[in-house]
């Protein structure tokens, strides 16, 4: 395992697990990610929590979401939960974020019963043992180091066939192999892996569509930040074992980029799928 030391795994799933506050009703704080705006995956991964909290016996299989308005990480976020429909198989959810009486995000979530069918899945790519892969724990520290506001390290270990650079393909295709895995057993609650995937989802999708332009994050001239975000799942996992996203982008246009994943466990069971859109524009003029 990856040294724990440096992962704040433990502040993560505590922020994630939010404080009731009236019926249907929750309270979440947020953390400084290097920006003044609450990370996208955070919201994520706490609106499902809320959803969650409200279906007995049930576990997601889709999640479709909606960034409405930056988010202030300095500001408590209320979510407000809808209890859409109780069927007899499924179970529909919409959740709604504020600060400040303001709406920053929606999301819809669908509930299902366990239930046996029919079983197909996409043919899994040649796997890499990510033991034997750099970890990216020396890249975040060194960016950690290099900020002029210390920010909240990484929740995960990160690993990819890139030289552990989970910012960068490093061959300018549209396409990004990445393997993470929280640092130690975080325990049997389901809800809580659930959402730390939702929570993890958002690192580093988006970032694929740069890769055919040369861009790297944290270029200063680099406007990005996610529009909408859906996530399907498959079969079960657990978020402290190896999970490998296999992400690419199919297109970039108007400003936007789309970016698609699929997400296998180690033995290549196709657990999940992820889409995301983003907004990622460049101003040349940039001073910075």
């Amino acid at each position: 395992m990856a040294d724990p030391s440096f992962y704040n795994t433990a502040t993560i799933l505590e922020l994630l697990r939010l404080k009731p506050d009236g019926h249907d009703r929750y309270v979440g704080q947020s953390h400084y990610m290097g920006s003044a705006n609450v990370f996208g995956g955070q919201v994520l991964g706490q609106s499902l929590y809320a959803a969650t909290a409200t279906v007995e016996n049930r576990r997601p299989h889709s999640m479709h979401a909606l960034f409405l308005l930056r988010g202030n990480h300095r500001l408590p976020i209320t979510y407000e939960v809808e209890r859409v429909r109780d069927g007899g198989s499924f179970s529909t959810r919409r959740v709604v974020a504020f600060q400040e009486d303001r709406r920053i995000f929606v999301m819809s979530a669908s509930f299902q019963v366990e239930e046996e069918g029919y079983s197909h899945q996409k043919s899994v790519p040649a796997l890499v043992d990510p033991e034997m892969l750099p970890s990216s724990l020396p890249d975040w520290k060194q960016r950690a180091a290099q900020s002029a506001r210390p920010f909240e390290p990484v929740p995960v270990d990160f690993r990819a066939p890139s030289g552990g650079d989970l910012f960068s393909s490093q061959d300018g295709m549209p396409h990004k192999q990445v393997w993470m895995r929280a640092p130690y057993n975080i325990g049997d609650d389901v809800s809580m892996h659930e959402a730390l995937f939702a929570y993890m989802s958002d690192y580093g999708l988006l970032w694929t569509a740069l890769e055919p332009h040369g861009i790297r994050v944290g270029d200063p001239r680099l406007q990005i930040a996610s529009l909408d975000h859906a996530i399907w799942f498959h079969r079960p996992f657990r978020m402290d074992e190896w999970l490998r996203f296999e992400m690419e982008s199919p297109n970039a246009s108007g400003g936007r980029g789309l970016t698609l994943a699929h997400v296998y466990d180690q033995k290549g069971v196709l657990v999940a799928t992820l889409a995301q859109e983003g907004l990622i524009r460049m101003h040349e003029n940039s001073k910075a």
